[in-house]
């Protein structure tokens, strides 16, 4: 009877040793399998031994897993954390293009001012050129979302000799599926008696928001407005075809740039 009773005991007990653990399960799936929420008002220590605590990592590391039979570990995420409702970029790209618009010197411009929001990039009155390297495409997943856009470039205008006032007004606009979402005009101001063509810097700084969800095109296109007098050269991105090249192409080229920031929505 006692051989018995030894027999029994060694047996549950080598049953208990290898057993699994559900909590809030009857049939358990691993070592300790807890069907629900688990509260920890500690560390949670990974990798330990018998003889040694295992690793409770360090503040805002993420416990991220190996693999099976492979203990977790602790990393450190290189991007930072996001809160509920945030904005975070979620594509970001720049093009550049040294090819630019030529716009001569045969006219001093269309003579329109303005123009209206959502006005096509395929208007007759007034005619847009693109700047064809910028062209660009991006896609919005989520409807409450920022695009940030930067677009920068370089001008050109004759010498003007010994004329004062001269100029060449122009304006701008970055299009977005063809249509115009964002213009600015301005001028290049010639320097009389500089005895050389004239450059100057042009820089357009626009936000889009909530854009619909999907795939979108972006386009930077310019035209030339008004000049203070015929036979001016006027270029954009790029160097004019006349006189002396003081500049290249390279020192004049176009840069677009945008990031599109989408409000963060956690899942749980």
């Amino acid at each position: 009877m006692e051989f018995k009773c030894i027999m029994i005991s060694a047996l549950f007990a080598g049953v208990i040793s290898f057993a699994q653990v559900g909590i809030n399960t009857t049939a358990p799936q691993s070592t300790l399998d807890v069907n629900g929420d688990i509260t920890l008002r500690n560390e949670l220590r990974v990798g330990g031994t018998k003889t040694t605590n295992g690793n409770p990592g360090t503040n805002n590391q993420i416990l991220v897993s190996q693999g099976d039979n492979v203990t977790p570990e602790w990393k450190t995420s290189k991007l930072g954390f996001f809160e509920q409702d945030e904005y975070r970029i979620t594509e970001s790209n720049a093009t550049t293009d040294e090819i630019g618009i030529n716009f001569g010197n045969t006219s001093t411009g269309d003579g329109i001012a303005t123009s209206p929001f959502g006005e096509s990039i395929t208007s007759s009155n007034p005619v847009w050129s693109p700047i064809p390297n910028l062209a660009s495409s991006f896609t919005i997943k989520n409807t409450l979302n920022r695009t940030n856009f930067l677009f920068q470039t370089g001008l050109e205008m004759s010498n003007v000799g010994t004329t004062t006032g001269a100029f060449v007004r122009f304006a701008c606009g970055i299009f977005i599926d063809d249509q115009l979402r964002a213009i600015r005009a301005d001028q290049i101001n010639a320097i009389n008696n500089k005895g050389a063509k004239n450059q100057s810097i042009f820089t357009l700084s626009y936000t889009v928001n909530n854009l619909s969800a999907g795939p979108h095109t972006v386009k930077v296109a310019c035209r030339r407005i008004t000049s203070s007098a015929t036979g001016y050269h006027f270029a954009i991105g790029r160097t004019t075809t006349d006189g002396t090249q003081t500049v290249n192409n390279f020192m004049l080229r176009s840069i677009l740039k945008f990031d599109v920031s989408e409000q963060v929505k956690i899942i749980y």
